[in-house]
């Protein structure tokens, strides 16, 4: 396996630009997630289901974008599999190097039921795995994403993490700084000033 050999060279129809664009919306709808489950009341579990379902819904809405015709959700029950252009990959909330959900490797239902279909390619039938992973700092947690591939024998063929460009959005986009202007003081035109002004002449005659 080379390291971070990205999924295009085994598998084309996982383009660079489709790839890229899923795994940033799965990292955008986690980090919301667990900016709003950050109260005292939240638990690690809390934050792990409501991060877990965040990105299930962001693939719900992505699945209905009409200027995503290559994407969509297979199926949308506790183990939903995104499609990308016709390749199914399960979301794995793991730590894609030292993985405990084991059980996630295996195929699930709409992945069985399409190998029943198109039937095991040659060397290059793999099965995919979208992994979001955090490093648990209490400081502010950092999320990656990595998709994975593995041969019938679950060995890794592919290991490629993305790199996440956070997405702009208007609610939380800084608002340029108040700049507080002063009122002027009032300045009298010279017209007024002048009238005002003795006059010399008359001063004199007196």
């Amino acid at each position: 396996m080379r390291e971070n050999l990205h999924p295009s060279v085994l598998e084309p129809r996982l383009t660079a630009e489709y790839v890229s664009v899923v795994c940033n919306e799965a990292l955008d709808a986690a980090y919301l997630a667990i900016e709003a489950a950050s109260t005292d009341d939240d638990t690690t579990w809390t934050v792990g289901t409501l991060t877990y379902g965040r990105v299930q819904g962001r693939f719900k809405t992505m699945s209905h974008d009409p200027e995503l015709p290559w994407f969509r959700l297979a199926n949308s029950t506790m183990d939903y599999t995104p499609s990308i252009n016709g390749v199914l990959l399960q979301v794995v909330m793991d730590d894609p190097a030292r993985r405990k959900k084991s059980h996630r490797l295996s195929p699930n239902g709409v992945e069985r039921f399409q190998a029943s279909l198109l039937g095991m390619a040659c060397d290059r039938s793999l099965t995919w795995r979208l992994y979001i992973d955090s490093d648990l700092n209490p400081d502010g947690r950092k999320l990656t994403a990595t998709v994975m591939g593995f041969d019938s024998n679950l060995n890794v063929m592919c290991q490629w993490v993305h790199n996440y460009v956070p997405l702009i959005s208007v609610r939380t986009s800084e608002l340029p700084q108040e700049v507080e202007i002063q009122d002027p003081q009032p300045q009298r035109r010279k017209k007024d000033a002048e009238q005002d002004k003795p006059n010399d002449t008359r001063i004199n005659n007196e």
